[in-house]
């Protein structure tokens, strides 16, 4: 009985001895942790916009009261930046590498404790990823009846035209004109509820160089010095950035030609087919309509403007149906008098093999001017005659 008591004695100072030392244990684990501490929190949706050889980083601060300030590290020889305050966007320049570049951003605590990274890749538009673009070509046309100045090719899957455009145009007899070009508010246009913007993509456009205070650009060689403001495009981001595209171009400038007819003038003939068919469809500009004459095979019409002009060239279009009826032969008369004709120009065996064909006819030698012109026609066979327009172009004087 005597042993038996001895060995309870020996268990309980075993255990006794066992849990004073974990008690001494979870002490230690306990005060470890007094000292422990809450860093500042992670920012949220870091996101990046591309511009010229820079980058702007933006993000969403964290909501904790410990956040003090921002560092960001960022290239391949870990180049920090750091800011005092909890700045939520910053611009990183000097970018001019034409690779990505991978950022770092953390938040930092007043005691310089760093957050959990949020990491994001960028890639910064180079000098030489823009030097690689292409200006938009230029050319000098006529569109209804206005010489233009057109750009074509403003805007393709590298760029985007920004809507501004300045040049100079140098040529003969001391010719100089500079003008500039902005129509942001066609490139740009802002929903007057909601504020949001949408960029629009204009590839071509064309100006009137009558809105430079001229009448024309003449004839002759011409050097045309322009620049085109333009986004480039990193991956499917437009950036940020504007950069100037700068060309220049030796041109040489056509004679304006223009159609005389929508200058103001009538026409007038005899016996022809009243007003659904009559010979006011011959100039309107349609050719859905004609002019058709029952019962004959020549037709004789006359067009007076209300000033005089060189005809250079002139159009014949033919008539949606009966290819017998259009005209085989014709001369073409100028006159100021409306008496005495001066043939400017014949043909004979001319044929329309489609319908509603326009065919072009040149007079570039010509350089008589009259106020009247008149056209005698015959048909290609049969007793009617029809056509669908007619229209006199020359230079615009």
């Amino acid at each position: 009985m005597k042993i038996k008591n001895n060995i309870l004695l020996v268990f309980f100072f075993v255990a006794a001895l066992l849990l004073n030392q974990g008690c001494d244990s979870m002490e230690d684990n306990y005060k470890q942790y007094l000292g422990e501490y809450n860093y500042s929190g992670k920012i949220n949706n870091l996101r990046t916009y591309a511009g010229y050889e820079r980058v702007i980083l933006a993000w969403d601060n964290p909501k904790d009261q410990k956040s003090k300030s921002i560092m960001i590290i960022y290239g391949a020889d870990s180049t920090v930046v750091s800011y005092d305050s909890m700045v939520d966007s910053v611009s990183i320049d000097g970018l001019n590498a034409g690779t990505g570049y991978e950022f770092i951003v953390y938040s930092l605590d007043a005691d310089k404790n760093v957050s959990v990274p949020t990491k994001i890749t960028a890639f910064p538009v180079s000098k030489e990823y823009v030097e690689s673009l292409t200006p938009a070509t230029l050319i000098v046309e006529e569109q209804n009846n206005e010489q233009v100045i057109s750009f074509i090719g403003m805007s393709n899957v590298l760029m985007m035209f920004s809507g501004k455009i300045n040049f100079t145009i140098t040529g003969p007899d001391n010719f100089n004109l500079t003008g500039n070009i902005d129509i942001t508010d066609q490139v740009v246009s802002v929903d007057p509820v909601s504020g949001a913007k949408t960029i629009n993509t204009i590839s071509e456009f064309s100006v009137p160089v009558k809105n430079f205070g001229i009448d024309l650009i003449p004839e002759g060689d011409y050097s045309f010095n322009y620049t085109i403001s333009v986004w480039p495009i990193s991956g499917t981001q437009i950036t940020v950035d504007e950069v100037p595209l700068n060309k220049q171009v030796e041109m040489r400038v056509p004679r304006f030609i223009i159609n005389l007819m929508r200058l103001g003038g009538t026409i007038t003939t005899s016996g022809d087919n009243g007003p659904n068919e009559g010979i006011s469809k011959l100039i309107d500009g349609n050719i859905g309509t004609k002019v058709l004459y029952k019962s004959r095979s020549s037709v004789s019409v006359v067009y007076k403007q209300t000033k005089p002009s060189i005809v250079t060239k002139y159009t014949l279009t033919s008539a949606n149906d009966a290819a017998e009826r259009d005209p085989l032969r014709w001369t073409l008369y100028g006159s100021n008098n409306g008496t005495t004709w001066t043939v400017i120009d014949t043909r004979d065996n001319i044929d329309f093999p489609l319908r509603q064909q326009t065919l072009s006819f040149e007079i570039p030698d010509n350089t008589a001017s009259f106020t009247q012109y008149k056209l005698d026609m015959v048909n290609n066979s049969g007793n009617m005659f029809q056509l669908a327009e007619w229209a006199l172009y020359g230079p615009k004087l």
